[in-house]
């Protein structure tokens, strides 16, 4: 393994830290939640469920789901930004390391090229201009907490006919907002439409945000990069997760402007491949940097000039 793809594999393994961070972040943010669902639930008393009582614990379980999604908001576009600066920071650690072997003095030029790059990737997400739908982050967290609110709905309403006790109604309420909570095995039945697993899609939406920040930032991040042309695409293969279309993408080489993103909850990676070794890349840009004429390098010297010192 070269230097480069070292470089590659170490960004991907910090991607994939991120995620698992996110997933912690996002269970304990529901977990808190019910507990504070708890210690309200806990002032009810035995009996039959009144109709003022479950308007209140509503009004109460929709306020904690309001304060998990503002907070979702802030930890999503947190490691968003991570996750962009983690791709873009293969090419600007690649450069630096020609300008290091190379002797070219250009490391401030390269480090001004890539700076903008995570925050621009970041932009494009939040606004959702990469999306059919046009939908950015805040407008996806928003539909996410109107799925839970649905939910909450669901299951007082089938408790106000059921002539459930406000200690059940209370208890189901909470299994349902902790995650780390047993669900019986005919919860579907009992509360048909509604998801089993509270946070699922707080966590799709996390996890294929911090997905597609990363692959945007590489993309842009490549397109500064003269000797990158081509995108290689890695499917990961997990046991009950890889898809028909992941199978097929594997191997394969895109063209920069063509490579696509990944899927929701997708676990495929993508690989920036040089167009020519680090020996070859280093004399190209010293003798460049020297005078001598090279019209590739001159035509990304025009594009991308205002950067350099």
């Amino acid at each position: 393994m070269n230097e480069y793809q070292k470089m590659i594999k170490e960004s991907m393994e910090n991607r994939d830290k991120l995620t698992r961070k996110q997933y912690k972040q996002i269970k304990n943010l529901y977990k808190e939640a019910a507990k504070d669902l708890k210690i309200k639930s806990d002032k009810a008393r035995k009996g039959s469920l009144t109709e003022r009582w479950a308007k209140d614990y509503r009004k109460a379980v929709k306020s904690e789901i309001s304060q998990v999604n503002k907070i979702l908001f802030k930890q999503i576009l947190d490691n968003i930004v991570k996750s962009a600066n983690l791709a873009a920071g293969i090419q600007l650690n690649f450069f630096n390391l020609v300008d290091k072997k190379y002797k070219l003095n250009m490391s401030k030029s390269f480090t001004n090229m890539f700076s903008k790059v995570p925050n621009d990737a970041v932009e494009e997400l939040i606004k959702g201009n990469i999306y059919k739908d046009g939908r950015g982050l805040s407008k996806r967290i928003w539909w996410t907490g109107n799925k839970v609110n649905g939910d909450i709905d669901k299951i007082i309403q089938k408790g106000i006919v059921e002539k459930k006790s406000a200690i059940e109604l209370a208890q189901d309420l909470q299994t349902y907002v902790n995650p780390d909570m047993q669900k019986e095995w005919n919860w579907k039945k009992v509360y048909p439409g509604t998801s089993k697993t509270v946070d699922y899609n707080a966590q799709r939406l996390a996890r294929t945000s911090i997905s597609h920040a990363y692959t945007l930032a590489l993309l842009r991040s490549c397109e500064r990069n003269p000797f990158i042309t081509k995108i290689r695409w890695h499917s990961v293969f997990a046991p009950g997760r890889t898809c028909a279309l992941c199978r097929d993408r594997d191997g394969q080489e895109y063209l920069l402007a063509d490579c696509p993103l990944d899927h929701p909850n997708g676990l495929c990676y993508q690989e920036p491949l040089l167009d020519y070794d680090l020996a070859e890349i280093g004399s190209r840009l010293g003798d460049w940097v020297s005078g001598s004429n090279d019209s590739m390098l001159d035509k990304w010297f025009n594009k991308y000039g205002d950067y350099f010192d």
